[in-house]
């Protein structure tokens, strides 16, 4: 009894090392929200190579085992004027599907969950768009749905400032949640078989886009406020709000927004580092080093956080299963729109195996890593697709 007791104690680490590699065979690592477009445009950011800086490019997605991607496409309403808001967007989104077909034999743009399926069984990694801010489509439905035919395929209805459409959870309250505007942009989505995404809104609107929406919803980008009670993470009714309608939670990989301390420093020192970094455009606005001076300042002020670690992010992935269900919950890294402060062990998108080790580690079955790890947010974008043109 001994000895067999000794054997099942050696053996356990050669079961658990088989059956992840296993599970990463085939696994789709699906993230529903990573911002690198806009250093395609601004930089000349290459996808093909290699990188020591930012959090995305092929060889790491590669290590990382990775899938899909959801880029963002945005245009922070208080760094452009208005005027600015749509050409900026579509320059970005032009961006993106230029580096693609540039990287045509590993990468391909998918338009749908059938394409991310085929994609993935080749072999090559799929790329999708998405939108965030209502303000980008300069209150046209129109507009909205040519960013559709664009290959779009979902939309934060706010971005850091309330718009026409929804209150943000980072500006004034003035529509009580969404307006009637917001409510008929919400229809309209569901009809074209668009996501609407609901991070970055308030939890009224959020409330009410749920109400609105035929189809699931998610949060794209998003955390738990019981663990880490900041203006930018959700409260649990409004996660199982979300997750009733058969929606999904995708976890922000922020440090700040996964730990309360950090956030607080980030939060004081975010006024001077930004003032920093104007300073640096400002002043050196046609010096190609301005990038990697941008970058220094970034990487000064995270040093500056509390460190966090990655296991801080299961633990917001299991409160969300815990409380709504493992169907419900995704990752939304955010990774290249959080200025470097990602946790330690999960610093870029060549880290994903992380995660998938420490939902193994903490008792979850193949089929739950698999549906938290990228088949729950595939769920959500084929149910848009089904019910559009209701």
């Amino acid at each position: 009894m001994v000895r067999f007791a000794l054997f099942l104690l050696c053996a356990a680490p050669l079961f658990a090392q088989d059956r992840y590699e296993r599970l990463m065979k085939d696994i789709l690592i699906f993230d529903a929200h990573i911002d690198t477009p806009r250093y395609f445009l601004d930089e000349g950011y290459k996808l093909a190579d290699e990188h020591g800086y930012y959090e995305l490019d092929i060889p790491r997605m590669r290590k990382g085992r990775m899938g899909a991607v959801m880029f963002g496409i945005y245009a922070q309403p208080q760094d452009y004027p208005p005027h600015l808001w749509l050409p900026r967007s579509l320059e970005v989104l032009d961006a993106l599907h230029r580096e693609v077909k540039d990287n045509a034999a590993q990468m391909e743009f998918a338009y749908n969950a059938a394409d991310v399926e085929r994609i993935h069984k080749s072999g090559k990694l799929a790329a999708m768009a998405s939108l965030e801010g209502g303000h980008l489509i300069g209150d046209s439905l129109g507009i909205l749905r040519l960013f559709h035919t664009l290959g779009v395929r979902y939309l934060t209805l706010a971005h850091f400032a309330t718009n026409n459409y929804a209150d943000s959870m980072t500006g004034t309250d003035v529509h009580n949640g969404l307006s009637k505007a917001g409510r008929e942009l919400v229809r309209e989505m569901n009809r074209i078989g668009m996501i609407v995404d609901v991070s970055h809104i308030s939890d009224k609107a959020v409330l009410d886009a749920v109400d609105a929406s035929r189809s699931p919803v998610i949060a794209s980008h998003s955390s738990v406020k019981a663990i880490a009670p900041i203006v930018r993470n959700m409260p649990d009714d409004v996660i199982q709000a979300v997750a009733k309608k058969g929606g999904v939670i995708c976890l922000n990989f922020h440090a700040g927004y996964l730990d309360k301390a950090a956030y607080e420093v980030y939060i004081k020192n975010r006024p001077a580092r930004d003032a920093e970094i104007k300073d640096v455009l400002a002043l050196r606005g046609n010096d190609p080093s301005r990038w990697e001076i941008i970058r220094g300042i970034q990487r000064k002020y995270y040093r500056e956080m509390p460190k966090v670690d990655y296991k801080v992010l299961l633990k917001h992935i299991d409160h969300i299963a815990k409380i709504a269900g493992p169907d419900h919950v995704g990752l939304g890294s955010d990774f290249d729109g959080i200025s470097g402060m990602a946790p330690v062990g999960m610093q870029d998108v060549s880290q994903y195996p992380n995660l998938v080790k420490g939902l193994m580690e903490m008792g979850y079955s193949d089929q739950d890593i698999r549906k938290i790890m990228g088949l729950n947010l595939l769920r959500v974008l084929r149910a848009n697709e089904e019910g559009a043109g209701k």
